[in-house]
């Protein structure tokens, strides 16, 4: 018994081993199938994304722009401009001190100043086309323009008479001067006019109550006055510093009165400055700051004054400063209609074709007006 179950045993474990043999065997191998050509790797298109909100399209950012540097240009040369001026007097402070101080240049101008010693003269240049600009009195402009000349005031720098009636020692008053004999200017000047409305002003007929001489001009006046030639003399300042210091007698002062006259101004050729407006104004500019500078700087101004008169005298240098600049020299200098038309009636005297004349013919502020109006002045004396 024990004999055959053995046997069956082993026959069993024989099976369990041939059983596990036969499945760690490896399977045959397939035929190799012939190979085909590699085919182009075909893009397996990705799924779709979900769709997103559409948002509106951004605008593109604009970059800061650079301001492109602009090739330099080269500066102007300065225009060049001839002045003259006819008076050794502070009355023409405005122009020198613009020209001593530079300030033509400053606005790219190139002036040359040149002093022509008489007004009609200096008038004749200018219709001549020699200078550009005059700094003078009125009445030989006026007269030349009545008479067909392309003249025109642009600026009043001394819109009032500015002149001094001085008397020997025995002359206190206007009413002394009847029957005496006064130093005027020429015939038809300023100084002549002045002397004229003086005595008129106090019911006095020149050349009839008072006999007028054409003395010269204020240092001839002073001479012939100290001499004794005559009684009465009308001057201007610094002269009249020398007739105090002789002993001399005030007898009036007209610039008190405020009397109306174009006593120093600017003119010009209508065709020169319809064809120049620009270096006009650019002119305007330098001159009105003459003026604040003269009038802020009363050293500085008395100093050049002194170089154009050639003195030195302090006493005389302050006479005429402090008559002229703080007292009649406007700050914006308009020229008053009023003050053309008493220079109109003064030429009328002797040339019949001022009268009946427009004073607002004759003159032109719109430089000056536009250099007001702009602030320009204002800030001058700021």
């Amino acid at each position: 018994m024990k004999h055959h179950k053995w046997h069956t045993l082993a026959f069993v474990a024989f099976l369990l081993i041939a059983l596990v043999a036969g499945c760690a065997q490896p399977a045959p191998a397939p035929a190799t199938p012939t190979q085909a050509p590699k085919a182009a790797p075909t893009e397996v298109p990705k799924a779709a994304a979900p769709a997103k909100e559409a948002k509106p399209e951004a605008k593109p950012v604009a970059k800061e722009s650079k301001p492109v540097a602009e090739p330099k240009k080269e500066a102007k040369p300065p225009v060049k401009q001839k002045v003259a001026y006819s008076a050794l007097s502070g009355m023409q402070a405005p122009l020198w001190v613009a020209k001593e101080k530079g300030l033509f240049q400053k606005y790219g101008l190139d002036v040359e100043v040149t002093y022509i010693a008489t007004s009609s003269t200096l008038v004749q240049s200018m219709l001549a086309g020699e200078i550009n600009l005059a700094q003078t009195g009125g009445g030989p402009v006026v007269n030349a323009t009545v008479e067909g000349g392309d003249l025109i005031f642009i600026a009043g720098t001394t819109n009032v008479l500015v002149f001094y009636l001085y008397g020997r020692p025995e002359i206190k008053r206007m009413e002394d001067l009847k029957g005496k004999t006064v130093a005027a200017g020429r015939l038809g000047s300023s100084g002549d006019f002045a002397t004229r409305t003086a005595l008129q002003r106090y019911k006095l007929e020149p050349d009839k109550d008072v006999t007028l001489v054409a003395a010269g001009g204020p240092p001839e006046r002073l001479a012939a006055l100290l001499s004794g030639g005559v009684q009465a003399a009308i001057l201007g300042p610094p002269t009249t510093l020398k007739a105090k210091q002789a002993g001399m007698n005030e007898v009036l002062n007209l610039a008190e009165l405020e009397i109306p006259f174009i006593q120093t101004t600017l003119a010009i050729s209508k065709g020169y400055l319809a064809k120049n407006r620009e270096t006009m104004l650019n002119f305007m500019k330098a001159y009105v700051e003459g003026i604040a500078v003269a009038k802020k700087d009363r050293n500085y101004a008395m100093k050049v004054i002194g170089e154009y008169t050639k003195t030195d005298d302090k006493e005389m240098l302050e006479e005429t400063y402090d008559t002229v600049l703080p007292k009649v020299t406007p700050r914006v200098p308009y020229l008053p209609a009023d003050a053309v038309q008493a220079q109109l009636n003064e030429v009328a005297d002797e040339n019949p074709k001022a009268k009946g004349a427009k004073p607002e013919a004759f003159f032109d502020n719109s430089l000056v007006k536009e250099l007001d109006d702009s602030g320009f002045i204002k800030k001058l004396y700021e």
